[in-house]
C-alpha cells in the first residue's frame, strides 16, 4: 500500500499518545494540528539540508528587469523551489556566487550564458527514503508534542532524536551518489595543489 500523508501524520501523532487520523477533515484536534503542521513542518526539512532524492537542475529564465542591486543579471526561480542550492553558467559546469531576493536569484552571468540551478523540490512522498520519512514524522511529532498531546516533557527526547536522526540521514543521503574529487581551484585536487 503507498505511503500517504494521512501515515505520516498518523505515525507522528501514535509517537506522541494521540489518535491517528484518516483525513485533515476529520474533524478532531489531531486533524486540525496535522493539516496546520503536516506541509510546513516537510517544507523545513526539506530546506535544511540538500537532499539528493529531493533535488532538482533546471535552466533559469532571465529577468528583463535587471537586478537592481550590485549583481549584472536576475534570473527568476523555478516556482516549487524550496532551497537554492547552486547556481552554475554554461562556461565550466562549475557553481558561481549569487545572492537570492524573493523569488529571483541574482548573479554576474553574462547575457548569452545559460544559467543553471540546482535546487530542492518537494517530490512525492513515494520517492522519500526511509531515512527522510522517520525525519519528517518525528519533527512532526515534535510539533504536537505540545499542541495535541500536552506533553512538555516529550520535546527533549524527540529533539534528540531527531538530531540523531538528521545525522543519520545526512549521512546515507551523501551516499546517493558517486564520489567526487575534491577540487582547490577547479583544476588541480588538493595533493596535486601540495605539490605545487
Amino acid at each position: 500500500m503507498a505511503l500517504t500523508v494521512y501515515d505520516i501524520c498518523s505515525a507522528a501523532l501514535v509517537m506522541v499518545g494521540a489518535e491517528p487520523i484518516a483525513s485533515f477533515a476529520d474533524g478532531t484536534t489531531e486533524a486540525k494540528a496535522c493539516g496546520l503542521f503536516y506541509q510546513p513542518t516537510v517544507d523545513n526539512m526539506l530546506s535544511l539540508y540538500p537532499w539528493r532524492f529531493a533535488t532538482q537542475t533546471t535552466q533559469l529564465s532571465r529577468d528583463a528587469t535587471g537586478p537592481g542591486t550590485k549583481w549584472q543579471a536576475a534570473y527568476l526561480l523555478p516556482a516549487e523551489f524550496k532551497a537554492v542550492q547552486a547556481i552554475m553558467t554554461d562556461v565550466n559546469g562549475n557553481p558561481i556566487p549569487f545572492d537570492r531576493f524573493e523569488n529571483k536569484v541574482m548573479c554576474d552571468a553574462g547575457e548569452t550564458q545559460a544559467v543553471w540551478c540546482v535546487y530542492t523540490y518537494d517530490p512525492p512522498i513515494a520517492w522519500w527514503p526511509g531515512y527522510f520519512q522517520a525525519i519528517v514524522e518525528t519533527a512532526l511529532a515534535l510539533r504536537l508534542s505540545f499542541a495535541v498531546a500536552g506533553k512538555i516533557d516529550l520535546r527533549k527526547e524527540l529533539e534528540s532524536t531527531l538530531e540523531t536522526l538528521m545525522r543519520y540521514g545526512r549521512n546515507a543521503d551523501s551516499r546517493q551518489q558517486t564520489t567526487r574529487k575534491f577540487r582547490v581551484d577547479g583544476r588541480r585536487s588538493i595533493t596535486e595543489a601540495r605539490r605545487a
